[in-house]
């Protein structure tokens, strides 16, 4: 995976982590099919397949690297995504944190900050009600997490 450095002060990781501006997460919306998913991430990196469950494992550099887990109804309907990024540098985690908080600001517009430290974002059309959380839990090692789900599953 090459992943391409971004200018003046944004996270060197963002753009490949991120892969999209496409749906929700990378590339992905809440709603997709099993089949949509999988088509969509590198299958070189899926750790583990069940029939309501997908989870990659991607490294990025030494000390580096991300997950992304999909959770899917009985339906096949994506109701869940989680992001994981692990690096080695708390910096690098506050600059990516910073670059996917721009990110979904443009998209959903501003956010708040929960009590429990997350950054959230709602967004409700007709067809979906959908929540965005992400928390820059860093303390030895930098550590991003991020919940997109489908707040009527």
């Amino acid at each position: 995976m090459v992943l391409a450095a971004c200018q003046s002060g944004k996270s060197d990781y963002f753009e490949g982590i991120k892969k999209s501006d496409e749906g929700h997460l990378r590339g992905i919306t809440i709603g997709s099919a099993i089949e949509e998913v999988k088509a969509s991430e590198d299958a070189t990196f899926l750790k583990e397949e069940m029939p309501d469950y997908l989870h990659y494992d991607y490294p990025i550099s030494m000390g580096n690297s991300f997950t992304v887990t999909y959770d899917f109804s009985s339906e096949n309907k994506c109701y869940e995504i989680e992001q994981a990024v692990f690096l080695d540098k708390i910096e690098d985690a506050a600059s990516l944190f910073s670059d996917y908080e721009a990110f979904f600001t443009r998209k959903y517009g501003k956010g708040r900050l929960a009590d429990d430290g997350f950054m959230i974002w709602t967004h409700k059309t007709a067809q979906l009600n959908i929540e965005v959380a992400m928390i820059n839990d860093s303390e030895s090692y930098g550590y991003l997490s991020i919940f997109i789900r489908d707040l009527d599953y």
